[in-house]
């Protein structure tokens, strides 16, 4: 049985039971016959992840864009396809190693079968899809003008042009360019420097122009793919930031003929997000993602503190992330157990110097409970 004929035997009173196993409420329908649940793809409580029925698939409208069932199940478990696979079919009482009577009959004692065993991380075939995209002249509106406070922060002004960095004065945001892995621009994301913005938690928005807002699903992209594919496929290897800042930081320290730098936008990664990955051949993935803990915090006897928990979440969103990569290629992870960057700061925030000390004391990791095991020693 394979994954088609499985999902085919799925009905959406299976889906519900799965969803309320995996942790998510009822769900709330809507006029179509489709199932609002919630969002566990990301460790969310909304009621933003849409079931289809009739395709059987999902679509989360805040962070992980389409899944099938098997992704999201993926996703929630940090496990990869065929323990979800049997994950649907246990589900089911389906055995799936049940013998056929008809068919292609294969002999068990065949040595070709331990070689096939031994190749289990083959790149998945993945058609990258693509986004829906904006009128590229509405870029012209804007002004070819990036802020001041970039530019001390470490941004060059050559950087922020490569990359279409412009400013919106009527809205007094700096303005940030999206752009999937073809070069077509997908969204438009604002930077406000209004202090009373800022202070109510828009800090970063999508662009809205004369009722049209220019958002689009950041977890189906990652930023500076389309600018940076090349150094990338010719370095097979990969930094990967959460924000677009640390993007255009690294080009400006080591040239745009170097970068090789993409941000995740969030502390979320996709299978989508992991596919544009494998497409440019990576050999190495390093996660340089903000330092999202307070040191003073992680000792366990703070275990029923927000600060803890939070550093709990950190640790298993980078869990997540290693279970989706670590079958394709090496991944290592930056962390600073010090004060030579500050919390919520990016591993490049302070600087060239303390970006490549961080860099070489960086952990190769090779299994998901490896990573419990280094941080343990370190704490």
């Amino acid at each position: 049985m394979d994954r088609d004929e499985l999902l085919k035997e799925v009905t959406t009173e299976d889906v519900k039971k799965i969803m309320k196993e995996l942790g998510s409420n009822e769900p709330i329908p809507d006029h179509h016959g489709n199932l609002y649940f919630q969002t566990i793809c990301h460790c969310g409580n909304k009621h933003k992840l849409l079931y289809y029925p009739d395709s059987k698939n999902f679509m989360c409208y805040t962070n992980c864009g389409s899944m099938s069932l098997y992704d999201l199940i993926s996703q929630v478990k940090y496990c990869d396809f065929s323990e979800a696979f049997k994950y649907v079919a246990d589900s089911k009482g389906i055995d799936i190693h049940k013998k056929r009577t008809v068919g292609l009959k294969i002999n068990i004692d065949n040595t070709d079968l331990e070689i096939l065993k031994k190749h289990n991380n083959i790149v998945p075939k993945r058609d990258i899809a693509k986004l829906p995209a904006f009128n590229e002249n509405v870029l012209n509106i804007f002004d070819e003008y990036y802020p001041n406070e970039w530019e001390e922060e470490g941004i060059n002004e050559d950087i922020a042009n490569y990359f279409g960095i412009r400013f919106y004065f009527n809205q007094f945001k700096c303005v940030i360019p999206h752009r999937d892995i073809y070069g077509s621009l997908v969204g438009i994301r604002g930077r406000n420097f209004l202090q009373r913005e800022v202070e109510q938690g828009r800090k970063y928005i999508p662009i809205t122009i004369q009722g049209l807002t220019y958002r689009y699903p950041t977890a189906m992209n990652l930023y500076g793919i389309y600018q940076n594919k090349d150094n990338i496929k010719k370095a097979r290897k990969v930094i990967l930031f959460e924000s677009e800042k640390s993007v255009l930081k690294y080009g400006s320290i080591y040239g745009q003929e170097n970068n090789i730098s993409l941000a995740t936008m969030s502390m979320n990664f996709t299978l989508q997000q992991r596919d544009l990955l494998l497409s440019l051949g990576v050999d190495e993935v390093i996660l340089a993602w903000d330092k999202q803990y307070q040191l003073e915090y992680l000792d366990s006897k703070y275990k029923n503190t927000k600060e803890y928990k939070e550093f709990v979440q950190y640790i298993r969103k980078i869990q997540k992330v290693i279970s989706m990569l670590t079958n394709y290629c090496n991944i290592s992870v930056i962390f600073c157990w010090d004060e030579r960057i500050d919390y919520k700061d990016a591993p490049i925030d302070k600087g060239k110097d303390i970006f490549e000390e961080l860099l070489d004391e960086r952990y190769l990791i090779e299994s998901v409970n490896e990573l419990e095991e280094e941080i343990l020693n370190e704490i």
